[in-house]
């Protein structure tokens, strides 16, 4: 349960993060910086956290 909340949270600040970010302007613009971390970061976090749940699931079924 725990595992999907932080999911939906880090799929919400990827979300923010990519309407905040200007595509407007360069990558060197200060809140464009912000942004593009923000969208990595919460990207990694996405990927770490349904690479935990898929190894959960492949754990219980060599232990069934």
């Amino acid at each position: 349960m725990v595992k999907k909340i932080s999911l939906v949270i880090s799929i919400i600040i990827l979300v923010i993060n990519i309407f905040n970010y200007n595509f407007e302007f360069e990558i060197s613009d200060s809140d464009n910086k912000i942004s593009l971390v923000g969208i990595l970061a919460s990207s990694c976090a996405i990927v770490l956290i349904l690479i935990l749940i898929i190894s959960e699931k492949i754990e219980k079924k060599i232990k069934d």
